[in-house]
């Protein structure tokens, strides 16, 4: 049986994983071949492993075909739309299927199929989601075993930058994984939630508008806004009864509502063309409105009430009057806003990322209401090593050690929820400096 294993794509978040995967193949007698279609970063993130190097064109079918015949495994770090046609051409190679991204519809309908071949097509384990999945799953799985009953469900994750390396940008953020996800956050749909048994679901152009301020013991307070359709974990979790079901993504606090003003502006609109003279921001502002940044921002800061000189230092640390061109023609407000973020949001040599997860579980036990506060923090070593690039690789190159271990009950689509998986990963990861701290409280 042909054990070679195939990582495609060597950006941000492949560091980690590729470490951890040359050396589990270099234990095993597998061969580890990483494909991406930049050389530079292909160098960058591979130079001191023992593996298989090869460029490709990922959108040549008959190319990304060949690549995968004859792999025991093939784990995507790609954009999440190619997932889909990679992981088919895994089912006609007999291949397993790996990545950290959400199952959509196109996956799911590969399910069927993928169980029938015997094969394992392991989605949504890196960070969030993945470590969110394994880690609440254990939490609420003891307090049931122990006779609790979960009453309440939020979970929180956010990939900020240690506040140390922020000094002079108000908005206390730098890119520490793809910029484009960042500018583009909430756009793919109404983010739905259950909040005291209401539904409630928000239009993107709401929702950092709607944030809410959130305290994580003995982190401080932090913004939080809900995250996709929460409600789409309700049976795989066995939520379906609780009065909460809450999955957000956590900023530093006052971000949400100065980036809502962007929003309300137009500068996140990716779909709507731009003229062909649109050559600065500057540009892009009067395109938009017909006024220039300057008058634009202190008309919009007027009109809501934002009188006070401190909160315009967001704005001006953008430097959105600048009227220097792009050195591109962009397409829409989202790229010219891409452009003047990865120049004001890029990760320094010696910076370091932060990720932050808390998950907030209300129960019943023995007739009395108890809180759980489980609050992981994972701060990155620099610009390369990052606390994003640890936490997402390292959980999914965990679970392809499980895949490839023969010991996996489950077959076809399978998102890790059950013991298997939190009792296979999330005691390596503590190992590895990825650990939880809990506490409960009563609330009566």
């Amino acid at each position: 049986m042909n054990k070679d294993v195939l990582v495609l794509g060597a950006g941000r978040s492949s560091r980690f994983l590729l470490k951890q995967l040359a050396d589990f193949c270099e234990k095993t007698g597998r061969i580890l071949t990483v494909c991406d279609a930049s050389k530079q970063e292909l160098d960058k993130h591979t130079a001191d492993l023992s593996l298989e190097r090869k460029i490709f064109n990922a959108s040549d079918a008959v190319e990304l075909e060949q690549i995968i015949d004859g792999k025991e495994i093939v784990v995507s770090l790609l954009p999440p739309f190619m997932h889909p046609t990679i992981a088919a051409l895994c089912l006609k190679n007999k291949a397993h299927f790996a990545s950290a991204s959400y199952v959509g519809e196109a996956m799911r309908a590969l399910d069927f199929e993928a169980r029938s071949a015997g094969l394992v097509f392991l989605n949504e384990l890196g960070l969030d989601p993945g470590i969110d999945h394994l880690s609440a799953m254990k939490a609420m799985d003891e307090i049931r075993e122990g006779g609790g009953e979960i009453t309440s469900f939020e979970s929180y994750c956010g990939g900020l930058v240690s506040e140390a390396y922020c000094a002079g940008n108000p908005w206390k953020y730098k890119f520490s994984w793809n910029p484009r996800n960042v500018v583009l956050a909430g756009q793919g749909g109404n983010s739905v939630y259950r909040q005291n048994h209401q539904i409630r679901s928000i239009p993107w152009h709401r929702l950092f508008a709607e944030a809410n301020s959130l305290s994580i013991p003995n982190l401080g307070e932090f913004d939080a806004y809900a995250n996709r359709d929460s409600l789409s974990y309700s049976s795989l979790y066995r939520l379906d009864e609780v009065s909460t079901l809450l999955r957000g993504t956590l900023r530093r606090e006052n971000y949400c509502k100065n980036w809502q003003v962007l929003v309300a502006l137009g500068f996140t609109d990716a779909q709507s063309p731009l003229p062909d003279d649109v050559c600065s921001v500057n540009d892009l502002c009067c395109a938009l409105t017909g006024k220039e940044t300057d008058q634009l921002l202190s008309a919009w800061l007027l009109e809501n009430n934002w009188i006070r000189p401190e909160q315009t230092i967001w704005f001006d640390y953008l430097n959105l009057e600048n009227k220097q061109e792009l050195g591109f023609k962009p397409n829409n407000a989202a790229e010219v806003l891409e452009a003047v973020l990865l120049d004001k949001w890029k990760l320094m040599p010696g910076d370091c990322d932060e990720v932050v997860m808390y998950h907030r579980i209300g129960f019943v036990k023995d007739g009395r209401k108890q809180l759980l506060h489980s609050v992981l923090r994972v701060t990155g070593e620099d610009e390369m090593h990052t606390a994003m690039a640890k936490t997402v690789g390292l959980p999914l190159a965990l679970g392809v050690e499980l895949v490839l271990s023969g010991n996996c009950p489950e077959r076809g689509v399978v998102i890790p929820v059950s013991k298997f998986w939190y009792n296979g990963i999330l005691p390596r990861l503590e190992q590895m400096g990825i650990r939880f701290a809990e506490h409960t409280e009563f609330c009566d």
